[in-house]
């Protein structure tokens, strides 16, 4: 698999698709102001300070997006820093790993961050392909009427 990386903020042209890819999955997360959402985006981008957005490229095609954020789900875990977050995969690649080679890109880069660990969501409540990469659960929750685990992984500095 010709798997490649680039940063959002090296792309920034590529902002609208990836808020179009997000809509396909957290739409009725992200409100239906459409360019709020690539301001705000676009504003975000950085390959120094979190968050910091990683494209997936596979033999020249984009395929999805991941994140190292410094704080997801703050109005439920206030003082939780550091999260793996926006794991998307396009349609036709799931199911080929890219999602896992992109968790531990994030988890990489976390690492060479000298972060203590990572959280994560999932609405996944067997964990899916983050209990397999090690990620442990910390719980299950309830979140905007849906169940969600909280996961985590200890990046063992």
């Amino acid at each position: 698999m010709g798997l490649n990386y680039e940063l959002l903020v090296d792309r920034p042209d590529l902002v609208p698709m990836v808020i179009d890819w997000w809509y396909t999955v957290w739409g009725d997360r992200m409100g239906p102001d459409r360019d709020k959402n690539i301001h705000q985006l676009a504003s975000s981008l950085s390959s120094g300070d979190l968050p910091i957005h990683v494209l997936a490229v596979l033999n020249g095609i984009y395929v999805g997006s991941a994140a190292l954020k410094l704080q997801e789900l703050e109005d439920v875990y206030p003082s939780n820093k550091y999260w793996l977050g926006s794991v998307f995969v396009m349609e036709q690649y799931r199911g080929s790993r890219i999602a896992s080679a992109m968790t531990m890109k994030i988890v990489k880069m976390a690492r060479e961050r000298n972060l203590p660990y990572l959280y994560l969501q999932t609405i996944n409540l067997s964990g899916g392909l983050y209990s397999e990469l090690g990620w442990q659960v910390i719980e299950q929750f309830n979140y905007k009427d849906e169940d969600t685990l909280l996961m985590m992984k200890a990046l063992g500095l």
